[in-house]
């Protein structure tokens, strides 16, 4: 009911579909922040090349409906972006089947892909968020477009293997088949089938990653598209039995989100980070799925309502049955003293892996130890293995040591460099205690696979500190980078000669050019070197950093390399290299 009341304050307040106050987003219950984000993304258009494409614009649609605001505009929009995806991929399948049927491909044009599961959510999604003010004919496109796929039976491409894919597939597809039950899709399956197939998945895929974990763990974008397909379960599904499910599993994403959850900060390893923009997040920019979280567990000040990755996150802010559990965000908002949290993910790919993050009232840092597989695993393509964010009321706080890369790991022939911050090199390996992270790697000329050898030209570091004001004072010294972060104060150091190269976007960034390195970073909270201002803060740290600590790489350049580092706390860590 209280949800209802303030949906109504929002609908008084909205003017031609624009609201006041969308800049910052902030509420102190679910319901509150939900009805913020809600009206927020309601007073935005999508671009004009974009209205009719489900997946960019129907959030903007989905939002007004929710709200009951500016729906002459939503349900024209609507309908208009269900008419013609429903024309394209009836289109586009044609032409699939003409140059199937042609002899000679050379003279038929290989056209682009008829069908796109995002499409397929979006459009389901919006349907039952707004069911109740959408017409008949609307309705039945949507329908329409669930009958055009032919992958229920079982799924095709990429959602075989990728789980944003395989859950948004499955839970419109069924979602689909119970509201419809005279549907039938293009490989014949009708309603019953259809809801039959999807839903033994749907369980599978549950008992996974209520058990497992699962392979999309910590994906500052993807880990939102799962959130919201199984919200979207749990939500709407007519089956008790698969919304219990649907909710129970949510309920065991969110707890391993609350626990790397602090205060607006999601800092945990993550298995797929699109880019480097996807990890650099905060209060500032929290994309997709630190979006969903804060919707659940809130921060100590407001969000910038223009970062919150709004495609894949303003499902979970829609009304609906589900609500996170209230232990679980207790969990998530307990970060008044230091703690260390860990968890398992049992085979990603090659590698099982084992994640930390340790937590202070200021900052967090993490990493992950995976057992080493082969250097093509896919793995290594999009994962972050570590970083360090800390509370700051400027944005790009987040601090990561990264590494050259291949595009394609599972590719060696194609010698092809990944992005700037994406991706992790197969060679490289952490190893943290509380707040203190080392980083070793050693990297072979040629890279053997399967007794193959192959070039590898990707070894060289590189370091991205943030030039946003996030770092309030840095120095050097002794062959540290000191930072004081406002929060929090962390040095870096490199065993082998750094050197500054030219400034990336909002980054100065430190370069090592070496095959085999290690480097250290070393994290405090402010506190014990509080006083004086920040220039004095940090003098005092960067001298206790200096006198206490000792790097031990005698053995760096042997086989197998090995390091040993006592930390500014007294406490040694020794580190071999696992091939």
């Amino acid at each position: 009911m209280k949800f209802i009341l303030l949906m109504a304050v929002a609908l008084i307040a909205t003017d031609n579909g624009r609201c006041a106050g969308t800049e910052r987003l902030e509420g102190a219950t679910y319901e509150e922040r939900a009805l913020a984000m809600l009206r927020s993304v309601a007073s935005i258009r999508p671009a004009a090349k974009d209205e009719n494409y489900p997946k960019a614009a129907a959030p903007y649609y989905a939002a007004r409906l929710a709200l009951g605001a500016d729906l002459p505009y939503a349900l024209e929009k609507l309908n208009m972006a269900a008419s013609y995806r429903v024309a394209m991929a009836k289109d586009r399948l044609a032409r699939h089947a003409a140059y199937a049927a042609a002899k000679d491909k050379s003279t038929v044009r290989r056209p682009g892909p008829a069908l796109d599961p995002f499409d397929k959510a979006a459009l389901v999604h919006t349907y039952f968020i707004g069911k109740k003010h959408i017409p008949k004919n609307t309705a039945l496109k949507i329908r329409d477009y669930v009958a055009l796929w032919d992958d229920h039976k079982q799924l095709a491409g990429y959602a075989r293997g990728a789980w944003n894919y395989k859950l948004m597939m499955d839970a419109s597809g069924y979602l689909a088949a119970e509201e419809w039950p005279e549907l039938v899709d293009r490989a014949g399956l009708t309603a019953p089938q259809i809801k039959e197939a999807t839903r033994k998945r749907l369980f599978d895929g549950f008992h996974d990653i209520a058990t497992r974990n699962f392979s999309e763990y910590g994906a500052p974008i993807y880990l939102g598209v799962n959130l919201c397909a199984v919200r979207m379960l749990a939500d709407f599904a007519r089956d008790p039995e698969m919304r219990n499910r649907a909710s129970m599993t949510l309920d065991a994403m969110l707890l391993d989100i609350a626990c790397t959850w602090n205060q607006g900060y999601n800092t945990g390893s993550a298995s797929r980070a699109k880019y480097w923009y996807s990890t650099d997040t905060g209060r500032e920019s929290m994309a997709s799925t630190a979006a969903c979280a804060w919707l659940f567990f809130g921060a100590p000040e407001s969000i910038r309502a223009r970062g919150i990755g709004e495609a894949h996150s303003i499902w979970m802010a829609a009304p609906g049955r589900y609500r996170c559990p209230e232990p679980i965000v207790w969990v998530a908002n307990q970060r008044s003293s230091p703690f260390l949290h860990t968890s398992f993910v049992a085979a990603m790919g090659s590698s099982n892996v084992h994640r930390r993050t340790w937590h202070t009232p200021g900052y967090s840092l993490c990493s992950q130890w995976d057992e080493p597989g082969e250097p093509t695993s896919g793995l290594y393509k999009e994962s972050r293995r570590h970083m360090l964010k800390w509370v700051s009321d400027k944005p790009s706080s987040t601090f990561v040591v990264c590494m050259e890369n291949p595009a394609k790991p599972y590719s060696p022939k194609e010698r092809r460099a990944n992005a700037l911050g994406y991706g992790e090199n197969a060679y490289s390996r952490y190893m943290q205690h509380e707040g203190t992270l080392l980083g070793f790697y050693a990297v072979p000329e040629k890279m053997k696979v399967r007794n193959r050898e192959f070039d590898y030209p990707f070894y060289k570091m590189y370091v991205p500190f943030p030039a946003t004001g996030s770092i309030v004072r840095r120095i050097e010294r002794d062959g540290w980078i000191f930072c004081h972060n406002g929060s929090m104060l962390m040095a870096f150091h490199s065993a082998k000669p750094c050197k500054w190269g030219k400034r990336w976007g909002n980054h100065d960034m430190l370069w090592c050019d070496a095959r085999r390195n290690a480097w250290i970073l070393e994290t405090s909270p402010l506190e014990p070197f509080a006083g004086g201002g920040v220039n004095a803060e940090l003098d005092r740290f960067a001298e206790a950093v200096v006198r206490r600590v000792a790097l031990d790489v005698s053995l760096l350049e042997q086989d197998p390399p090995a390091i040993s580092y006592k930390n500014l706390a007294g406490d040694r860590m020794d580190f071999r290299w696992q091939a």
